[in-house]
């Protein structure tokens, strides 16, 4: 127990080094729902954890179910680096266009398009990728 009191001490540590959340559980919630509801549209997702620089993958198909792979404050599995995932230490999610693209060129207007019927969010894009920030420095 002492160690998973110290881990939430020093995730709480890195969340603090970010000037504002982006992302509120039940937002998190509703953009899961929508990206699994479009799982067959939805060519990767990779995430990065506040407290790591390695880039993990995200993996949301269409019967991810809420109670059962993730629930009100994170994941269980579903994701490259293993364990549980909570909403709160993802620092951001990248939608990469990748050269096999079956969508064609507007694949990254169509998942901004997904994201925005979610709500509002923040969003950095170019050309070769679509990042949503869940934290602003």
């Amino acid at each position: 127990m002492r160690f998973d009191a110290q881990k939430e001490r020093e995730m709480e540590k890195a969340i603090s080094d970010f000037s504002q959340p982006l992302m509120s559980n039940s937002k998190w919630i509703r953009l899961i729902n929508k990206l699994v509801e479009n799982a067959d549209k939805i060519l990767k997702i990779e995430f990065k954890k506040v407290q790591q620089d390695h880039i993990g993958e995200l993996y949301l198909v269409m019967d991810t179910e809420y109670g059962f792979d993730y629930w009100q404050n994170g994941f269980e599995g579903c994701n490259s680096i293993g364990g549980w995932l909570l909403f709160k230490e993802v620092e951001y999610l990248v939608f990469p266009k990748t050269a096999s693209n079956k969508y064609g060129e507007h694949y990254l207007e169509q998942i901004e398009a997904l994201l925005e019927s979610v709500g509002q969010f923040s969003i950095e894009k170019d050309e070769n990728r679509l990042k949503l920030l869940c934290y602003k420095k």
